[in-house]
């Protein structure tokens, strides 16, 4: 019986790290201590050891060796690469959801940008951002492809979620989601995945020019 509840526990304990790490409230390059995490949990170490495993193969922390673990703090080209691998994949998701989603599956994007153009705070807009990008992806009806993108697009988060504070960002991105949702109950393939990967390659752009100039203010502080 016991060996069944470790995973569990290891499957929550990733799972609740990730929000946090996704929503800002663990930074890049911020140490995580197993034992302060177990204490934090009410668990052992070895639950705690392996979520981090888990995240460590989604990239989100990294395992220093006697450095410690930390949340991980990629530099803007291992982040714009990141993004141009998820580009390309969510604008295939958008290509073949032209062609295979489902109704309901689509009545879930709109409704979730819908939202998007609703929402009053960012961590709203965020969450209705993630249930429109899911429901395209699952609308491609292709299940290596949903794999593939569940291993990159962790990587991408923390900083998606960044943007959205940025001026503007919100009610642009709505634009642009309705474009990709529009060719997409259309059957317009090519004007689906171009519109999808331009979405994502902008957000990826715009990240890494945050990034660097983030970088050169720190560079700045030290001199």
């Amino acid at each position: 019986m016991a060996k069944f509840q470790t995973p569990r526990k290891a499957d929550s304990i990733a799972v609740a790290l990730e929000s946090q790490i996704i929503e800002g409230l663990r930074a890049p390059g911020v140490r995580l201590d197993e034992r302060s995490l177990a204490e934090e949990f009410g668990v052992s170490r070895t639950p705690v050891r392996e979520a981090i495993r888990n995240l460590a193969s989604m990239g989100l922390i990294e395992d220093l060796g006697r450095r410690g673990i930390v949340v991980a703090k990629p530099t803007a080209a291992t982040v714009l690469d990141a993004f141009l691998v998820v580009a390309e994949l969510e604008g295939i998701a958008a290509r073949l959801a032209a062609q295979r989603i489902q109704p309901m599956q689509l009545q879930e994007a709109r409704d979730a940008n819908d939202r998007c153009a609703t929402a009053q705070t960012v961590s709203a807009f965020n969450e209705a951002n993630m249930s429109l990008h899911n429901a395209i992806i699952a609308g491609s009806q292709n299940r290596l492809l949903q794999d593939q993108l569940r291993i990159a697009r962790p990587m991408t988060f923390p900083y998606r979620h960044h943007l959205t504070q940025a001026p503007g960002y919100m009610a642009r991105s709505v634009e642009e989601h309705a474009i990709v949702i529009d060719a997409i109950a259309a059957g317009q393939t090519t004007a689906a995945q171009a519109a999808m990967t331009s979405h994502v390659n902008l957000l990826g752009e715009e990240i890494v020019g945050f990034l660097r100039t983030f970088e050169t203010s720190l560079w700045h502080k030290r001199v």
